[in-house]
């Protein structure tokens, strides 16, 4: 007899570095695991998983996923949103195009999938969402402004939805990493198409990662999610990484005084010395 299925589990951009650490901590839990990339593809041989392609900025790809899925797989039980990517630089350049793209993959993308999944956990009136969030969807930096913009809304979303998806039995969760240590650090960041030179020294002290207090191993993050999948309870926010801890405290320690952007700007500059 093969291994009994706990549930399952639709991921997307398991192509990422977390995505596959999220992927495989599932399986090893007995999860039948679907995973998403934009061309329906792996990066690498991973039989368990169940491809589909996924284009978070296509409303009809979204509509196709969703269909797809819904209509082969006996019932879903979890959706977790972790597709996205980083749009750094300056706000002055960044052009009209990343900007559109840093929400549609995002936000706009993400809260369409939800909508295109609520049907089938309403009729099975339970179900479990969770958004792969991040710190800087609780406090900001520089040269991320867009960045912020769209984890902030996702928080924002998720946190109000999350009132009226509850007395139907669909859980909503938000996890919120600090950085991630990822094998490619250059390919998990979009730059902005230009930097006007005003901005560069600034830009340079961002982009020294050695500022930044701690980074999560993606297998912390990805126990974290699985735990906030399935720990059958209300609870919404899960903050992963020292790092986070750290920058939050600081946070709400200075939200009165609004202390914590100097305390941002220090930790910041303090890289360049």
């Amino acid at each position: 007899m093969g291994q009994k299925i706990t549930g399952t589990a639709v991921i997307t951009g398991v192509n990422s570095t977390l995505g596959r650490h999220i992927a495989s901590t599932f399986i090893e839990k007995g999860w039948r695991v679907y995973g998403s990339s934009r061309d329906g593809q792996l990066n690498d041989s991973a039989p368990d998983i169940r491809m589909t392609p996924l284009d978070l900025t296509d409303t009809n790809s979204i509509k196709n996923f969703a269909s797809t899925l819904l209509g082969s797989a006996s019932g879903i039980d979890v959706l977790i949103n972790n597709a996205g990517h980083v749009l750094s630089g300056p706000f002055e350049g960044c052009s009209e195009q990343q900007v559109r793209r840093q929400f549609e993959v995002n936000f706009f993308g993400t809260i369409e999938l939800i909508r295109q999944f609520l049907p089938h956990f309403k009729q099975r009136k339970s179900g479990t969402v969770v958004n792969v969030s991040s710190l800087c969807g609780l406090t900001t930096f520089p040269m991320l402004s867009l960045y912020h913009a769209s984890k902030w809304a996702l928080e924002g979303f998720t946190e109000s939805v999350m009132y009226e998806l509850a007395p139907l039995g669909i859980r909503m969760k938000l996890i919120e990493p600090g950085g991630i240590k990822e094998n490619e650090y250059s390919s998990t960041v979009e730059f902005a198409d230009t930097v006007p030179a005003e901005y560069a020294v600034l830009m340079h002290q961002i982009h020294k990662t050695d500022w930044f207090p701690d980074f999560s191993h993606p297998a912390e993050v990805a126990r974290v999610i699985y735990g906030a999948a399935t720990d059958n309870t209300a609870r919404l926010r899960y903050i992963v990484g020292n790092d986070s801890e750290q920058l939050l405290a600081q946070r709400k320690k200075g939200l009165e005084d609004e202390s914590c952007f100097s305390y941002i700007n220090d930790i910041v500059n303090g890289a360049s010395s």
